[in-house]
């Protein structure tokens, strides 16, 4: 069993991930895969790029390539041709080794589930959304940005819209005793065989 959990920034994903942790599920989260695979694509993302994205140590900077990436839809779909096939083909090695032990059920946290084509490898798709209000105030402190650099990431996502129309079921993460709610529910509809 295999459910990919996604969502724009802020919504959620990562505590809809725990819960499905809690429920005896591998949590594959593709931000921390991007960081593993990010210096095998190191020389692609600095040919495209430049070398002003990475630090005095020759390593990554993150927050660089970010401002650069998100700064045109050009540059956002340079960025994702060159790291999602590289994370996904990580996501799969990592699922046929824990299979292979014995492990059964897998949850993929991707916010680019979608674009990285990875709702292919799912057998249900979860969409986590929540007011935009919510998910501005969330990842400016959580990942120390200003209000526009936030605006203009969420402005190089998928829309609502879109995940309601091409995900499994829905969650509304506005609070936490009703997102515990709704995916027990869902968890009995997919175990229930009831969708």
């Amino acid at each position: 069993m295999i459910i990919g959990v996604t969502g724009p920034s802020g919504a959620g994903k990562g505590t809809v991930s725990a819960m499905l942790r809690a429920h005896g599920f591998i949590h594959i989260d593709t931000d921390i895969v991007a960081r593993e695979v990010a210096d095998e694509v190191l020389p692609k993302l600095t040919e495209e790029f430049g070398t002003d994205i990475l630090q005095p140590d020759g390593t990554l900077d993150r927050a660089a390539l970010a401002k650069k990436a998100f700064s045109s839809d050009e540059c956002t779909k340079v960025l994702n041709g060159i790291m999602h096939g590289a994370i996904m083909n990580r996501v799969r090695e990592m699922i046929d080794k824990e299979q292979q032990k014995g492990h059964g059920r897998f949850v993929i946290d991707g916010a680019a589930l979608f674009e990285a084509h990875g709702n292919e490898m799912c057998d249900y798709v979860i969409a986590v959304l929540c007011d935009e209000k919510n998910r501005l105030s969330r990842i400016i402190s959580r990942d120390g940005i200003t209000e526009e650099q936030a605006k203009q990431r969420f402005s190089r996502q998928l829309s609502d819209v879109y995940f309601r129309e091409n995900s499994d079921f829905i969650i509304v993460n506005d609070n936490l005793k009703d997102t515990k709610k709704q995916l027990f529910e869902i968890l009995n509809t997919i175990y229930g065989g009831t969708k």
